[in-house]
């Protein structure tokens, strides 16, 4: 039994983690911006945090020392969803965002519970990067540069911290069959996307099994879909960029 902090523990990736998670009898820490849910505990789920407000980083550090005194792994399940929109159609404000949610978010989680982990002897922490990163796909450069910035500072902080048995690493997902993605991709594809169950088994038996020199990583998840990775990136998104960008309107 294991220790484990979700940050962004209502997403729909968040929430599944924590419940395969709990499930499987390890102790879980919850932890979101929005209101806690009534299938968590009230006692281990800390909501109304921002996580580019200091203080709200420091209620979350005393959470958790609060809660563990033993080492953990901290699962970051935060950022905005993407859109297939070129530069010239992104406003300013909506990359900011993007680099907010994905970036400044993680920075100043790991930045608040290094010295937690520090004292503890070690510790894990996980993020999410995109396959987009890898393959430079058009029409998503907010997002995308956004994940880059993860894997490039999950991959600073592995090379700072190994020495005090801290180690980092990034999961580079393919399209996952949440319902954001299925509301706004083509549902021949639906099928071949990894689904939140099997990412949650994974994440669980790779950082359970994870090494001290496992660090500084960027996983990468692959599901190979037959229909999918036959046609090129137009073929798969731009004839339904209206559908898609209507549909995330939705959602949102």
């Amino acid at each position: 039994m294991s220790n484990y902090v979700i940050i962004g523990a209502n997403s729909e990736i968040g929430t599944s983690l924590a419940q395969h998670l709990i499930s499987h009898k390890h102790n879980v820490i919850l932890v979101s911006r929005s209101k806690k849910s009534s299938w968590g505990s009230s006692n281990d789920w800390l909501d109304g945090i921002d996580l580019t407000n200091e203080l709200n980083l420091l209620t979350l550090k005393n959470f958790i020392q609060s809660k563990f005194n033993s080492p953990f792994t901290l699962i970051h399940s935060v950022g905005n969803f993407w859109e297939h929109k070129p530069i010239t159609s992104t406003s300013f404000s909506e990359a900011a965002s993007q680099i907010n949610s994905h970036y400044i978010t993680l920075f100043g989680v790991i930045k608040a519970v290094i010295p937690i982990m520090q004292s503890m002897g070690g510790g894990k922490i996980i993020a999410f990067s995109c396959n987009s990163v890898k393959y430079n796909y058009p029409d998503m450069a907010a997002f995308t540069s956004s994940k880059a910035a993860v894997e490039c500072l999950i991959k600073c902080v592995a090379n700072e911290q190994s020495k005090y048995n801290i180690i980092l690493n990034a999961f580079a997902l393919p399209s996952i069959k949440t319902n954001s993605v299925i509301e706004t991709k083509p549902s021949e594809y639906h099928n071949d996307y990894a689904t939140l169950e099997e990412l949650s088994n994974c994440i669980e038996s790779t950082v359970e099994h994870l090494s001290p020199l496992t660090n500084g990583n960027v996983i990468n998840l692959f599901k190979y879909s037959d229909s999918f990775y036959h046609k090129g990136y137009y073929e798969r998104n731009i004839i339904w960029e209206e559908n898609s960008n209507e549909g995330i309107k939705r959602l949102l």
